[in-house]
């Protein structure tokens, strides 16, 4: 019963955390948008970036944003799938209409963020809300000298935002949100598999916009990716590679929407697993048949009080990520 009543009493604090954080009414967060972003999807990504910011959680700490999205994504009609004693979260949305019984794809974010601050400035990472302010240039960062939680906040956003839509086409979603990927990765590699049933998943937590991330090695690859924390780098390294498939119907697909959105060729690129890491490395070795590609927005200097996200790469990765789940 205590149990019961625990989750009970989370799930309430989750509605009550969605209110205070949205965007409306008299609340001071900065929810600004370029004019010429008309869709409403759009918006609310960002929006919801805004308000999954103002929930504390550092690696170890994420209960309370993993009840936050739970709430949020029974809010919207989303099945609650999964979700274990660490707090990984499994949720799935139906199919659009007409493609309720197509294939499902998984999407894939990480809840927890490095907590780091400039020496001197006061900020309680357990309790204080970090704040999204867009800089000049367009440039989003933290309104004090803290992280910003782009990494991997932008990822959590927009999976929110295809789970609260009803505006486009789209198979059957699973959207998986991780956690201790910071410290190596461990929320993913501790999830139970066996409660996924796709066979394709797209991460969101690459830094680069450009750039489609098809596998990973040891030995060369591109080291642009998610740089991580040494002790995590050692937990990954140790990890079998997430091999480049020769054959890959989802980055097919996913190439020839790039073309379409963006009017050039992408880099397709396989990642340095000494160097960088995005979670379906941990993936890769227990479903091999996975098909998995990973994107994301411009982040710079992620990891540091200097972290900053581009807002207008964020639109455009999110309208990205929406036209590719139309033409799967």
């Amino acid at each position: 019963m205590k149990k019961r009543t625990n989750h009970y009493f989370l799930t309430i604090i989750s509605f009550i955390l969605f209110t205070l954080v949205s965007c409306g009414g008299n609340n001071p967060v900065d929810c600004r948008r370029p004019d010429r972003l008309e869709d409403v999807d759009l918006q609310a990504a960002y929006d919801y970036f805004v308000g999954i910011s103002r929930i504390p959680r550092c690696s170890r700490e994420e209960k309370a944003a993993s009840y936050y999205l739970a709430g949020f994504a029974k809010a919207h009609g989303a099945e609650i799938v999964h979700q274990d004693n660490i707090h990984n979260l499994l949720v799935r949305k139906p199919g659009s209409k007409g493609r309720e019984n197509e294939p499902p794809i998984i999407l894939q974010a990480h809840i927890d963020m490095i907590c780091e601050k400039d020496s001197g400035w006061v900020h309680d990472f357990q309790y204080d809300p970090i704040i999204p302010i867009i800089a000049e240039g367009g440039w989003v960062r933290a309104s004090g000298r803290t992280t910003l939680g782009a990494d991997n906040g932008s990822g959590v956003a927009m999976i929110m935002a295809v789970l609260a839509s009803k505006n486009y086409s789209h198979p059957p979603i699973e959207a998986l949100f991780t956690v201790w990927e910071e410290i190596g990765l461990l929320g993913a590699f501790l999830f139970d598999v066996s409660q996924l049933t796709a066979d394709r998943l797209i991460n969101l937590d690459s830094v680069r916009e450009k750039m489609l991330i098809a596998g990973s090695t040891r030995d060369g690859g591109d080291d642009t990716a998610i740089p991580m924390l040494p002790e995590a780098l050692a937990k990954i390294a140790s990890l079998p590679d997430w091999h480049f498939r020769e054959e890959s119907p989802l980055r097919d697909t996913m190439v020839e929407v790039f073309r379409k959105v963006y009017g050039e060729e992408p880099v397709i690129a396989r990642i340095n697993n000494n160097k960088a890491g995005v979670e379906p490395i941990a993936f890769a070795d227990r479903m091999p048949h996975l098909d998995m590609i990973s994107i994301g927005p411009d982040i710079l200097d992620i990891h540091t009080p200097d972290e900053r996200m581009s807002l207008s790469s964020f639109y455009r990765v999110y309208n990205y990520l929406i036209k590719v789940l139309e033409a799967l």
